[in-house]
């Protein structure tokens, strides 16, 4: 019962903070979208302050995850399905073709040409049903591609997301140790990010990690690949490239994030980035690689931010 209450009282305070942003015009109520997004923002927020370790992205995260496996499940079940009833159509028509060949030689009272362009009308027809279900097959396996793709990307940023990294990590690195090829890392961390939630809300914090994440896609090669990390945290992998080439991409994300600006709502938002670089050791492990970025990312907040540390 007592979580029951505390639970009502989440609740309660949830709609009397609304009510206060609501009445002090802090929220647009023609805005449908806004509303919608401070009511969740704030039942979650009221969640933490009493106690229950629940955050809006890792709640929507795993919520994507889920659907996204049960969507594919369902469909590679519906296609094991599809092709084993396609296989079975097949050996039916085989069978009945030699069935009714031998019917046809055996029994002189039949009109066989005619009767055979029946049967080769029917085979055809049914062929023809055979090529569509080939077709829808493959149909689906392309959809089911999508959506195991799909289930690797951020919802918010369309960047990839940390599942994907450590599926992709593993690869490249398992390459590299193997035959000594260049990977750098970038790990990155938006400079004073909870600052923007807090002065202008969480809707133009998301649309900041979206311009972000554009601004990182531009500017790396089409086999490197920005991965969203968790939060206001980016990852960058720099394919076959060496400390130096990953060095000078850094910087020009750097000077771009430094140079670009976001209007919100009449307003300005300007970010910076802190950044950590680290390129790839005999023996590497994702783990590794991780570590070292982020110690580097955690001496360029230390040294004042808004800068890229080498390590």
């Amino acid at each position: 019962m007592q979580s029951f209450e505390k639970i009502t009282d989440v609740i309660k305070k949830s709609c009397e903070e609304i009510e206060k942003r609501v009445l002090k015009k802090k929220i647009d109520s023609n805005n449908a979208a806004e509303v919608i997004k401070n009511v969740v923002e704030t039942f979650f927020g009221q969640l933490r302050e009493s106690g229950y370790s629940v955050y809006l992205d890792e709640f929507l995260e795993k919520e994507h995850i889920r659907k996204s496996k049960k969507c594919i499940d369902i469909a590679k079940e519906s296609l094991d399905s599809f092709k084993e009833s396609n296989a079975n159509l097949k050996n039916i028509t085989k069978t009945h073709t030699i069935e009714i060949e031998n019917i046809v030689e055996n029994n002189k009272e039949i009109n066989i040409p005619e009767f055979k362009n029946r049967i080769e009308a029917f085979q055809s027809d049914l062929m023809e049903e055979l090529h569509r279900a080939n077709e829808l097959i493959r149909t689906l396996e392309n959809e089911i591609e999508e959506l195991q793709k799909q289930s690797n990307i951020d919802p918010l940023t369309k960047l990839y997301n940390r599942k994907a990294l450590e599926v992709d990590a593993k690869e490249l690195l398992k390459h590299s140790n193997e035959r000594n090829l260049n990977i750098a890392a970038l790990m990155i961390d938006a400079d004073d990010f909870k600052k923007v939630n807090d002065t202008f809300g969480h809707l133009a914090g998301d649309k900041v990690l979206i311009l972000l994440a554009k601004l990182f896609k531009y500017s790396i090669r089409e086999y490197d690949r920005a991965y969203r990390y968790g939060g206001e945290e980016f990852f960058i992998i720099f394919n076959r490239a060496d400390r130096d080439a990953a060095q000078k991409v850094a910087e020009r994300i750097m000077k771009t994030v430094r140079e670009n600006k976001l209007i919100y709502k009449g307003k300005i938002i300007r970010i910076t980035l802190s950044m950590g670089l680290t390129s790839h050791q005999k023996g590497d492990t994702l783990e590794s690689l991780i570590e070292r970025a982020d110690a580097a990312v955690y001496q360029a907040k230390n040294e004042g931010k808004n800068r890229l540390v080498v390590r």
